[in-house]
Formats: C-alpha cells, sequence, structure tokens
C-alpha cells in the first residue's frame, strides 16, 4: 500500500469542493440573474473553469456593456470562442449576427454552419432555420417570429422549446429578464430535459430564484444524470462524495466520477484519476490513474495539467514534457517495456519504468543519495520498502 505524498490528498480535497468544477460559471451566472454584474464579471473571469459558458456570458456582458464599458470588438472574440468550443447559444447568436451581419461580416454560409450546429440544443436556432425556409422579413420581424415560435412550442410540451425559453428568460432575448418564468419553464422541462433538470437542481441548492431545498436539488441531479448529463453526473459525485445534500458514498461517487469521465468531462476526469491514484472509494489503480489525469491535462484542465507534470515524466528528459504531448507516452512502448530508471530530478525521486513515470516529492531523499548511483535500482527500491513509500507502479492493462 501506497502512502502518498501530502500534496496529492491536498489536492483532493482542493479538488472535490462542493460544487468546484464549472465553479465560475455557476457562481456568476446566479449573479448575472440578480443583475449583479460586477461578480459576475469576477466569476466568469476565474481561470478556464467555466469554459465556454463562462466564455458566452463575458461575451454577453461585453456586447451589452453589462457592468462595464461596452466593447463589441472583444465581446465578439469571446462569442466566437465560444461558439467554436461548441456552446449553442453561443452559436445561435453568431450564426444570427452573421446572417444580418452585425458587427460581423454578413456570410449566409457560416450563418447556417452555426445555426445548424445550435440547433440540436437550442430552440432558437431551430425556429430561426425553419423561418429562413419560407424566406426571412428581415432581423426585427424574424426575432419577433423566434419569440412566438418558441413560446408556441414550450406550451405544447416540446422540452428542448420550454428549456430555450427559460434561457430566454434569464439572458432578457426578445422577452424582459425574469425570474419567475425562467423558474417556471425550468420546470416545465425538468423531467425531459437534463440540462433544464441540471440548472433548477443548483437553483434548488444555492437557494437562487427558489426556496433552497437539498432534497429537492438531489432528486433533479439524478435526473440530469440518469440523462447523461456528464456535468449533472460530475456533479451528484460530489454530491456524494462531500456529503452535500445527501449522506457520504464515495464509492457512489466514484461511479458517478466515473459515468462523467467516460462522457468526456475533464473535472470528472480529474477526479477520478484521483480517486484511483489514492484509492479512495476505489481499488487503487496508478496505471489508470494516469490515464485518466492525462486525458484530463489534454483538455487543459489547469489542475490536471499541474498535477500531471508532478507525477509524469519521459524516458531520458531532464524535465516533463508537455502536458499537451502526454499521448506520447502510448508510443514506442515495446521499446521501453524492458527499461527501468530511477534517478534524482530536482528534489524528488524519479521512477521511470515501462509506460509510466512517478514523481514523489521527497527532498530528503535528494539529499541522501549520490547521482553516480541512481542506477542501482534495486538497493534504493528495496531501501524504500517499509519507509515511508512503497512505491507499485502498473501500466495500464
Amino acid at each position: 500500500m501506497v502512502n502518498l505524498p501530502g500534496f496529492i490528498f491536498t489536492l483532493i480535497v482542493l479538488m472535490l469542493l462542493p460544487l468546484s468544477a464549472l465553479a465560475g460559471s455557476i457562481e456568476g451566472r446566479l449573479a448575472y440573474r440578480k443583475g449583479d454584474y460586477a461578480t459576475a464579471l469576477r466569476e466568469f473571469s476565474t481561470g478556464t473553469q467555466g469554459g465556454a459558458v463562462s466564455t458566452y456570458f463575458l461575451a454577453l456582458m461585453y456586447l451589452q456593456g453589462y457592468g462595464m464599458p461596452k466593447d463589441e470588438a472583444r465581446g465578439l472574440t469571446l462569442l466566437r470562442s465560444s461558439a467554436d468550443e461548441g456552446y449553442s447559444a453561443a452559436q445561435y447568436l453568431l450564426g444570427q449576427r452573421h446572417l444580418y451581419g452585425l458587427g460581423v461580416p454578413k456570410d449566409t454560409t457560416l450563418a447556417m454552419s452555426y445555426l445548424l450546429a445550435a440547433s440540436s440544443d437550442d430552440f432558437r436556432a431551430v425556429a430561426l432555420l425553419k423561418i429562413l425556409e419560407k424566406g426571412s422579413r428581415g432581423e426585427k420581424k424574424d426575432r419577433e417570429r423566434i419569440v412566438s415560435i418558441v413560446k408556441r412550442k414550450a406550451t405544447s410540451n416540446d422540452a428542448v422549446a420550454q428549456y430555450t425559453l427559460a434561457f430566454m428568460y434569464l439572458v432578457g432575448d426578445g422577452v424582459p429578464k425574469n425570474g419567475v418564468e425562467e423558474v417556471r419553464w425550468y420546470r416545465a422541462a425538468a423531467a425531459k430535459n437534463a440540462r433544464a433538470a441540471f440548472m433548477l437542481s443548483l437553483m434548488y441548492h444555492h437557494g437562487e430564484g427558489v426556496p433552497k431545498n437539498p432534497v429537492e436539488a438531489v432528486r433533479l441531479m439524478r435526473v440530469a444524470a440518469g440523462r447523461g448529463d456528464v456535468r449533472a453526473q460530475y456533479y451528484l459525485g460530489t454530491f456524494y462524495y462531500q456529503g452535500v445534500d445527501s449522506p457520504v458514498d464515495k464509492p457512489v461517487a466514484a461511479e458517478w466520477f466515473r459515468l462523467s469521465a467516460e462522457g468526456g468531462f475533464d473535472d470528472a476526469q480529474l477526479a477520478y484519476g484521483m480517486l484511483l491514484l489514492s484509492g479512495d472509494g476505489v481499488a487503487q489503480d496508478k496505471g489508470r490513474a494516469i490515464e485518466w489525469l492525462s486525458k484530463a491535462a489534454q483538455q487543459n484542465n489547469a489542475k490536471a495539467r499541474e498535477i500531471v507534470r508532478e507525477l509524469l515524466v519521459y524516458r531520458g528528459q531532464l524535465s516533463p514534457s508537455p502536458v499537451a504531448d502526454t499521448m506520447n507516452i502510448y508510443q514506442d512502448t515495446e521499446k521501453r517495456q524492458s527499461e527501468n530508471l530511477l534517478r534524482l530530478e530536482g528534489k524528488g525521486v524519479l521512477l521511470d519504468q515501462g509506460t509510466f513515470g512517478l514523481k514523489f516529492s521527497l527532498p530528503t531523499l535528494y539529499d541522501a543519495y549520490a547521482p553516480q548511483n541512481l542506477t542501482e535500482t534495486h538497493p534504493l527500491w528495496d531501501r524504500l520498502q517499509g519507509g515511508i513509500l512503497d512505491i507499485i507502479i502498473r501500466p495500464p492493462q
């Protein structure tokens, strides 16, 4: 059993604080809803945690001049970034702007591309595409018709339209900002639409726009997670891991993290990798742990990149390789399979064996062993056994 260095456990605690992933996005949206744009700006601007969602709301704030001087050039740059990352609301708005030439070159082909991309999640795009099939009447008339179509379909129990209408009341697109109406339409859509259930769960969790209700928060998060929303699966994992609105159950938390990680959510890949690394709620498996941490790092997850830089090194290099190149660990495996190198680097111990290498920050060992003895792996390995480290390395199966 490995007694991992304290920094790993510290990182686990920091990483799994309740609702840590997308923190900028969620807290920023809550502030945005209340019109607290100074707080929203701060939250949306914190690192990369909010991803495309935070970028979209920052774009809106620059485009509308909410809480800051209006800056259309900056807003459009952010909007394009969010759209290119796949956020449907940004794709819809950018497509609309290219359609009518609003601050960007008029480009019908590019507009259609963005609108088609948005249409799976944003009913405004569906409505606009239908309007264009029959012939546009110009921006003002088209916008009025979009609102009419979305409202009509939402009243007819179309869950995507209901979620879209709730979002329109949040951002004030074609309708006045209205928190009561926003909640009404999230609630109408929640049983069938994972995103609506997710947002309503967070509102019950925070007591924002609705009375705080932990039981309802967990119920709705389970609905969203059960419908395959990877964010909801991660958040439900944090609920169970920390006992937020639910009893602590780390094996259940790990299962939700795993499902979210397999769905490609980088914060879940980070969380699941750390649990595997430490054996917290799951059987310890450092080979699989590094695979998941590397996947998160490849998605530019800042925490994963930091951890991988500590854990993952390449044969023959004096310093860890850029995390963006971590897929290279799978190359040339046969050549490296029989290699076993133990050496000191900086103030830590590096074990580079087979596919993976691990670094443990142990300054006392740096002082205890001279460089000329680094190739004598077995004496040092034996001396580590029974000490503060019992290093076990298992390449992925």
